[in-house]
């Protein structure tokens, strides 16, 4: 598997992931330290969430071995934040500013110009 594949994986794991602690973060109640655990324990998403979880560290351990650690976390990162953003204005979970998407490319192109060094 090439590092850019194990990179987009990790990237997807991490957008996947972000998804479901949000879902996560809505079903539990936190009125109390005990509720907080107990939810976590008994909430689906929370296991869909460690499972995410799990990819994203076994598809970023094995990029990191044969690529540099800076620019794989900075690509998982970008790629992440990215997907991210498109997939919450498509799911209309959050709007995206001119500006925002500005900063958005700006990293975009910053990682393609740190792979190409």
């Amino acid at each position: 598997m090439t590092h850019w594949t194990l990179i987009l994986i990790a990237a997807g794991a991490n957008i996947l992931l972000n998804l479901s602690l949000r879902q996560t973060g809505r079903s539990i109640n936190t009125e109390s330290l005990g509720s907080i655990v107990t939810g976590l324990i008994i909430s689906p998403w929370a296991w869909v969430s460690c499972l995410f979880a799990g990819v994203l560290l076994t598809a970023f351990v094995a990029a990191i071995r044969v690529y540099s650690l800076s620019l794989t976390y900075a690509a998982v990162t970008a790629i992440a934040m990215v997907g991210l953003t498109a997939v919450s204005v498509a799911l209309q979970i959050e709007t995206i500013s001119a500006t925002r998407a500005i900063g958005l490319a700006l990293i975009v192109t910053g990682i393609l110009v740190s792979a190409m060094a």
